[in-house]
């Protein structure tokens, strides 16, 4: 450590995105092998302007702040390892065992749905709604940010709610005593038929950012590669989606080992992806770990999905990514359009296929 260069990584207080803490273990870890200093400002734009300036030397943010603030001058050097992207439910019971008309908070359109998909009776507010609802929508606006979710987990305890949804890094922030549910891909449940929650997207990430020609040799250890992969993956797929879609998709994208993949495929007798790994004497096409894609929406009942998933070899990412686009547009595009009567049957098709039909989905239906 002697020899190495001292770092100065900045952070700013926390803002429930587990950012702030993920960064100060990071340093902890890795600062006993090499010379690194944390050091907080205030808020994410006075960090941005000492990053620029050379009073820091790298900066840990969101993939939310990355987009959201002037990073001109700047570039991403690489990811801490992804933190869990699912959120989660904060209840007294499990969401199959929620009392029937239960009455959630939940602020996220995707998470909305989804929800209804698995629930079709239950009552969904956003916190502004339900603040109105209650006839407390003066004194929901007078609460300041960090004292949001709290006011809700009270009114949860009061029984004037059932539960809430949030990140998971929100509940994680401020340590609930009440009981969470996560909402997840629901891999290692055995009960194949639960339904699962695809996340909204770039969830999780910690991006470390510094000065454009930052080597980032001196922090590689502290690096992701994965991690790194699944952000610009997830990143790329919102870039290439209709703003129409944005709070109404769910996108994951994760590397996993190839021997994982196999083993949920086979207990839940998925056939299309062992065929697609596995050469005819069952062993693996090629060694090494594959990357996991998918993309899913939903009509606001939840009664009708659109969803495509994809597994591919890390250097074919980005082929695998651009074919899972076009598959899920098309798809998309198929199930919210009407179809016109057609002009002659087709054979071997019943003669309903040629009728009119309206479409399947409608994102603004009542």
């Amino acid at each position: 450590m002697e020899n190495s260069e001292r770092l100065v990584v900045l952070t700013t207080p926390s803002k429930h995105d587990g950012v702030r803490q993920h960064v100060e273990r990071a340093v902890e870890t890795h600062g006993k092998k090499q010379d690194l200093i944390m050091k907080q400002l205030p808020h994410m734009e006075v960090a941005i302007d000492c990053l620029k300036d050379g009073t820091g030397d790298i900066l840990g943010m969101s993939a939310f702040d990355w987009e959201n603030h002037d990073t001109e001058g700047l570039a991403i050097v690489g990811l801490l390892t992804r933190k869990e992207p699912t959120w989660v439910l904060v209840s007294n019971d499990k969401p199959e065992y929620l009392p029937s008309q239960s009455i959630l908070v939940c602020d996220s359109e995707l998470l909305h749905r989804q929800m209804l998909r698995l629930r079709y009776d239950l009552t969904i507010f956003t916190s502004h709604d339900m603040a109105k609802h209650l006839g407390m929508a003066e004194e929901f606006a007078q609460l300041d940010e960090d004292e949001k979710w709290p006011w809700f987990e009270q009114l949860r305890i009061e029984e004037k709610i059932q539960g809430f949804i949030v990140p998971r890094s929100i509940h994680s922030g401020y340590r609930f005593k009440s009981r969470r549910h996560t909402l997840g891909l629901q891999r290692n449940d055995s009960d194949h038929n639960r339904e699962r929650f695809i996340p909204p997207p770039l969830h999780g990430f910690t991006l470390l950012v510094a000065r454009q020609g930052f080597s980032a040799t001196p922090i590689s250890a502290m690096l992701d590669p994965s991690a790194y992969l699944a952000y610009r993956l997830e990143n790329a797929i919102m870039d290439s989606l209709d703003p129409v879609l944005h709070e109404r998709v769910g996108v994951h994208v994760e590397q996993r080992k190839i021997s994982t993949i196999l083993r949920e495929a086979t207990r839940i007798g998925d056939e299309s992806t062992q065929e697609s790994m596995l050469n005819p004497e069952g062993k693996a096409i090629k060694g090494g770990p594959r990357v996991e894609l998918m993309i899913e929406t939903l009509n606001p009942s939840g009664s009708i999905t659109a969803a495509c998933e994809r597994v591919v070899l890390p250097e074919n990412s980005h082929i695998g990514m651009v074919n899972l686009l076009r598959e899920f547009l098309n798809l998309v595009t198929m199930m919210s359009t009407d179809h016109e009567e057609l002009k002659r049957s087709i054979p071997g098709m019943p003669p309903e296929f040629s009728e009119p039909s309206l479409r399947m989905m409608d994102y603004d239906e009542s």
